[in-house]
């Protein structure tokens, strides 16, 4: 069965190619160089290490001859994975098995806020021509331009394939991006209708560029069904807009993992939890374009019905088309401190720091006197840090929704169910489901069982009422039947 399980891991498991070197270091806090690429991953011998790169997803059965693709009451073998990742030695372990995804890494995790537009950055290809310097990316004329010569994720070109934001006119006088609002003819109209994006998320890096050491599990994830289904805040924070974030998994805390708000000041500070019940909040784990380059970033969404977290620019295409659709009610100011619930109870309001990760003081252990080491202190692209130009993100965000950076901790405990569906679903997970029906017989050796045999009961007469001559089969009925997890 060997080939059916390699061919399942080609379905699941490819991986990018890398590019050679970023054109600056990648925010909150960013690896100091990227990892060399692993090749391709199903060339490497399948290992019975769940960490070994392009381990085989079924390598639990390894030791079996034939190997079993079932339990023995047909359900399925679930393909299993793991891995990491790691920001400046601070490592991330991640697991998928029985559909179940884990990351866990450190607690505490400095977070920084951002919020996108609503416009999607394009870039130019190489060796496309493009649109000359002025050109109207509204006029239909020029739609076959844009389709055909930019684009949100140029694969193959590597870093290479971001464009300088300072430089949007190329030596050719051809435009190097075109900034396009998600209701551009370009997008087909998928999101004509999408809820507005008022909310900010708060973020932060949990990989290399391309996350090498966790390709296996977090592909898998990825291409499982519980994968890309946003929650409301998610959305009205723009995680589902494809074109900004290639894949995202929905991620719950373990039990004991909380988000903590900065009560303190920038210098004596004081975290303390949120009450999540209070303060809604939602968190993911999503891959998104980082110079042209694929990223893993962990996120949490806030809102609250004092409305401190919304916020939409009063300008430009994406305000004109919420205004065009009749939206009402939108806060066209940033509350630059929002309130958070507390779990001691409460509300207060948070604090940034002027830092750059509390779990990182030495910024030049890995970058040297270029490394900058502060909180870059306003929104938008983050191409220019550490100079003053340098913003906490990317170049389609706010530049007045500043980063509040470590404000909000975040601990690092998280799992998600890749199927879409809770254990404590009562019909989830019944024996019955790979025979597909209600009644199941099950074989057993005849014979009466339960004759009680130790001196004490024999020697008084007494007899075990649960004695029963069973078998040879035994039919249990299940009051429903639904087909087992699949992948």
């Amino acid at each position: 069965m060997r080939t059916s399980h390699r061919a399942v891991a080609a379905a699941l498991l490819v991986p990018l190619s890398l590019a050679a070197t970023p054109v600056a270091a990648l925010a909150c806090p960013p690896p100091p160089t990227p990892t060399p690429a692993f090749g391709d991953l199903l060339a490497r011998t399948a290992g019975a290490d769940a960490f070994a790169a392009g381990a085989d997803p079924f390598f639990y059965t390894a030791d079996r001859d034939p190997r079993p693709t079932t339990t023995q009451s047909l359900i399925p073998h679930l393909p299993a994975a793991a891995g990491y990742m790691q920001t400046n030695d601070t490592y991330r372990f991640v697991s998928v098995a029985e559909q179940v995804m884990t990351m866990i890494g450190e607690g505490k995790h400095g977070l920084w806020r951002i919020q996108d537009n609503g416009t999607v950055r394009e870039y130019l290809r190489a060796g496309a021509e493009g649109l000359p310097a002025g050109a109207d990316i509204s006029d239909p004329a020029n739609l076959a331009v844009i389709q055909r010569d930019y684009s949100h994720l140029l694969e193959g070109e590597g870093f290479g394939g971001y464009k300088d934001p300072f430089v949007p006119i190329n030596d050719a006088g051809r435009m190097s991006f075109v900034d396009l609002p998600i209701t551009h003819a370009k997008y087909g109209g998928k999101y004509d209708k999408h809820v507005p994006i008022v909310l900010p998320h708060w973020y932060c890096t949990m990989s290399e560029n391309e996350y090498p050491n966790a390709q296996d599990a977090i592909k898998l994830a990825f291409a499982q069904p519980g994968a890309n289904v946003i929650g409301p805040l998610g959305k009205r924070a723009g995680l589902d807009i494809k074109e900004l974030y290639t894949n995202v998994v929905r991620l719950r805390s373990l039990p004991d993992a909380r988000a903590w708000v900065n009560v303190g000041d920038a210098t004596h500070v004081d975290w303390r939890a949120i009450d999540t019940t209070k303060t809604k909040t939602e968190y993911y784990l999503y891959e998104r374009p980082f110079f042209n380059v694929p990223y893993l970033f962990v996120t949490a969404v806030f809102d609250d019905p004092n409305g401190d977290f919304r916020y939409v620019r009063p300008d430009g295409a994406y305000y004109e088309h919420l205004r065009r659709r009749g939206v009402k009610g939108l806060k066209t100011t940033v509350t630059r401190r929002p309130r958070f619930h507390l779990e001691e109870g409460g509300t207060h309001r948070v604090t940034g720091t002027q830092l750059y990760g509390v779990h990182h003081p030495n910024r030049p252990l890995y970058y040297g006197d270029s490394g900058g080491g502060a909180c870059p202190l306003k929104g938008g692209d983050w191409d220019g840090y550490p100079d003053t130009k340098g913003g906490s993100g990317w170049p389609t965000q706010y530049e007045e929704v500043t980063p509040v950076c470590d404000g909000v901790l975040l601990d690092i405990k998280f799992w998600a169910n890749l199927d879409g569906a809770r254990w404590n679903d009562p019909t989830k997970n019944l024996a019955n489901a790979g025979a597909g029906t209600k009644k199941v017989t099950y074989t057993v050796k005849p014979g009466l069982y339960g004759v009680y045999v130790d001196p004490y009961n024999t020697s008084r007469g007494v007899t075990n009422p649960e004695a029963a001559q069973v078998g040879p089969t035994v039919d249990l009925t299940y009051r429903t039947v639904r087909p087992p997890v699949g992948y």
